[in-house]
């Protein structure tokens, strides 16, 4: 008779991912961060991760997800059964947008697959409690990313106005730097002499008004114009080599113009005349301008579903008319819509509103503290009594397995024991894997919904005031951190649903609101009911 048991192998991903290839043995380097996420797998029961259950991109943005090694996990993620989901040192690795990592853990639980994170360890148990949490880490990680982005434009802002042309040098110049002494590089830009002919080659037969962007592009290919890629010359590059200033001796950011120290290849006069030409083809508008629509992907039409998009015209006299628009369309697919385009400011001041509407008062917040303490202190007795009973248990398991041992080395004799052996030690090594697992559930739970609703408590407290003060970019943020989905219909909101738990904190605030949708059994995930591990939200009477 085979005594053999055989056991189903679980199995891991591990995605490890920098941004700069400098940072690869700087901050969380590469190296630490696998041995953080091997660390992790172990301990979570993913003993077995190999090389080929690695994968590494290094030196690319966690913006987007143009990255091959992620790319390549994702389609494994997708395709192979065997594997359960992905481990990375924290969830900036996956994405440092919100909305694009939540999009994608969306998009791998159709598979079935999970995203485990060593630094934030979220419990994706589907509650309030784990929801706000990632919802607070995600949005955290995108704020780092545009604070670190505003720390880089305060950055080059001053290297313009010091007339330092920063970043990689346009076609024409190169990039050039020298050591020093101190761990820093001195950098500057020179007059590349090779594509500086070509430049003033380009400014002169423009200025003659005889050629088109188009044609001149063609010509110039044919006579073998050397791009520094293998693409072919397009009237685009052109457009932008005789619209920057930077021939000129200037430093552009941010439509400033400034001094430079580089030296210039084409005379102000010259680059004047060609400008005149193309703004007199009205080839001159100025492309670069963004619009920031802070209601983005939470927006949506109430007569067909679809999301709305913010767009915007410049009028003959250059004003900026800002305007929302029903992109008539789901999934790519598009709907029938009458809805009409509405102005921006007509919404914003709607929106204002709402926020006005949230808001918690000094003496509603402080109440709301008391009551919530009171509660949480008596729940603490149950946790308690549940960590004792897993300590318990796990004692029980450290004893089982030296008696395992012990009775092993006094009478094994054959192989079919060798194999009993290590069938009964696995098992009880899961057993205190998962045991493990639950103590560390148990002793983190009450912090971690302690902290989740001072969190949220802050939040409402100040909202109106943060997002009156607030950039378009964060002012975005706190959209989504607040709203879930807003429908309007004839450019007036009509319904609007908050996120969890601010929703449950603001309830008496707005019952009685009939924009408000208060859903008490059912979260984004369609199965959320209110857990015995956040016991505030079992109370009605708060306040």
């Amino acid at each position: 008779m085979n005594n053999q048991i055989h056991t189903i192998v679980k199995r891991i991903l591990i995605y490890l991912r920098v941004s700069t290839k400098g940072q690869a043995h700087k901050e969380n380097p590469l190296d630490a961060q696998k041995t953080a996420c091997l660390e992790y797998a172990r301990k979570n029961g993913y003993p077995d991760v190999g090389e080929s259950d690695i994968y590494i991109d290094g030196g690319v943005s966690g913006r987007t997800d143009d990255r091959s090694a992620f790319r390549a996990m994702t389609k494994r993620l997708e395709e192979d059964d065997s594997v359960e989901g992905v481990i990375a040192y924290d969830m900036s690795r996956i994405f440092r947008n919100g909305m694009e990592y939540f999009n994608y853990k969306k998009r791998l639980k159709k598979f079935g697959k999970k995203i485990l994170s060593t630094v934030e360890q979220i419990i994706d148990d589907g509650t309030p409690t784990d929801f706000m949490m990632e919802w607070t880490f995600a949005g955290f990680n995108q704020f780092r990313s545009m604070e670190d982005g505003r720390k880089i434009k305060n950055g080059m802002l001053e290297k313009a106005q010091n007339g330092v042309l920063a970043g990689k040098a346009p076609f024409g110049y190169i990039n050039v730097q020298e050591k020093t002494s101190s761990s820093k590089a001195k950098r500057w830009v020179e007059v590349n002499e090779d594509e500086a002919v070509w430049v003033k080659k380009v400014f002169s037969m423009f200025a003659t008004g005889n050629y088109s962007l188009k044609r001149l592009a063609g010509i110039l290919s044919k006579e073998g114009f050397p791009m520094r890629t293998s693409k072919k010359l397009y009237q685009g590059f052109l457009h932008r080599i005789i619209t920057n200033p930077t021939y000129i001796g200037k430093v552009p950011y941010k439509k400033e113009i400034y001094d430079g120290k580089h030296k210039h290849i084409i005379e102000e006069p010259l680059f004047n005349q060609v400008n005149g030409i193309l703004h007199q083809r009205g080839q001159g508008a100025d492309r670069s301008q963004k619009h920031t629509f802070p209601l983005k992907g939470i927006l949506y039409c109430d007569v067909c579903g679809s999301k709305y998009t913010g767009e915007h015209k410049v009028t003959k006299n250059g004003s900026v008319i800002r305007y929302l628009r029903c992109l008539k369309k789901i999934k790519s697919e598009k709907v029938e819509c009458d809805e009409k385009y509405f102005q921006e400011g007509h919404i914003a001041s709607q929106f204002d509103d709402l926020f006005k509407t949230i808001q918690l008062p000094n003496s509603i917040t402080k109440r709301l503290r008391e009551r919530i303490k009171v509660i949480f202190e008596s729940e603490q007795k149950l946790y308690e009594k549940s960590r004792k009973s897993i300590l318990v248990q796990l004692e029980t398991i450290k004893r089982q397995k030296k008696a395992l041992v012990l009775k092993f080395i006094d009478n094994a004799k054959s192989a079919n024991d060798e194999e009993l052996f290590a069938s009964v030690k696995n098992d009880l090594e899961k057993n205190e894997i998962s045991l493990t697992k639950q103590l560390g559930e148990v002793e983190g739970n009450m912090a971690k919904a302690i902290q989740v609703i001072e969190t949220a408590l802050t939040l409402a407290n100040n909202c109106y005031r943060a997002y009156k003060k607030a950039n378009p970019e964060l002012r975005g943020l706190l959209a989504k951190v607040f709203f879930e989905h807003i429908t309007v219909r004839n450019g007036q909101i009509v319904s609007v649903a908050m996120n969890a738990p601010l929703d449950y904190l603001c309830r008496n605030k707005i019952k009685n609101n009939a924009l408000f949708k208060l859903n008490y059994n059912c979260g984004p995930t369609g199965n959320r009911t209110r857990p015995s591990s956040m016991p505030w939200m079992r109370n009605t009477d708060l306040l």
